[in-house]
């Protein structure tokens, strides 16, 4: 079956001398992987997370697809020139690389991340983009916290709810600018203004949040790499 397809390429793996294997999630059929035959000799630029057109061949019974073109579907300027943008593609790759090796095709999860590619490089706060990013890939996903008040005193992790009350749990945030911080994540403020601090730890629970409710998730080596670079 020869096709076209528009994907997102989110990881690649060499596959002899000349050819890689490349993974796509892709705005029809999902997760899906190719070889790429001959394409370290054709020297095209492979940018994880890079918006490419696809033609390939695949065969009903084959995990693999083969790729006879890529192209370019839209090209970014700033993201790979930018040493922090390219921490935050490495940052968003992870995340990608853990939840979605079984994803079934969702356009509306296609658009979320083909508009957080663009966003991310056109946005000149790289310091919001992880919790903003974070917090609303796991609503996009299905994991959406519970919201029991408008003005919450506390979020539970482990429940996934923000309380009306303070609770008393290692798995709780009870710091009033904290929780006010984690539900515009979730439920963004477009006049809210936060502070360094409130980023960084911020981010640290979300991956925290999303640790209990996504199976097999961590970013710990990530985390420590944003930490150094992005938040000092």
């Amino acid at each position: 079956m020869k096709a076209k397809e528009l994907g997102l390429l989110i990881d690649k793996q060499a596959y002899s001398e000349s050819s890689s294997i490349l993974h796509f999630y892709t705005q029809e059929r999902g997760y899906q992987s190719y070889i790429f035959k001959g394409g370290l000799k054709k020297r095209k630029a492979l940018n994880q997370l890079g918006l490419y057109e696809l033609s390939y061949f695949k065969r009903p019974e084959s995990d693999l697809g083969i790729i006879n073109q890529l192209d370019f579907a839209w090209s970014a300027f700033q993201i790979y020139a930018h040493p922090q943008k390219v921490l935050l593609i490495f940052f968003l790759a992870d995340i990608l690389k853990q939840t979605l090796r079984h994803q079934g095709p969702d356009p509306a999860l296609f658009d979320f991340l083909r508009a957080q590619i663009i966003l991310l490089e056109t946005n000149i706060n790289n310091k919001s983009f992880p919790t903003s990013f974070l917090a609303q890939y796991l609503m996009t996903m299905g994991y959406a916290p519970l919201l029991d008040a408008e003005n919450p005193k506390s979020f539970d992790l482990r429940r996934g709810v923000f309380d009306s009350a303070p609770l008393e749990s290692i798995d709780s945030v009870d710091d009033p600018q904290l929780v006010l911080f984690l539900k515009a994540q979730f439920w963004p403020e477009e006049s809210a203004v936060y502070s360094n601090e409130n980023y960084k730890e911020g981010l640290k629970l979300l991956v925290k949040y999303a640790a209990l409710h996504v199976p097999g998730f961590h970013l710990d080596k990530t985390m420590e790499i944003l930490h150094e670079t992005l938040y000092n």
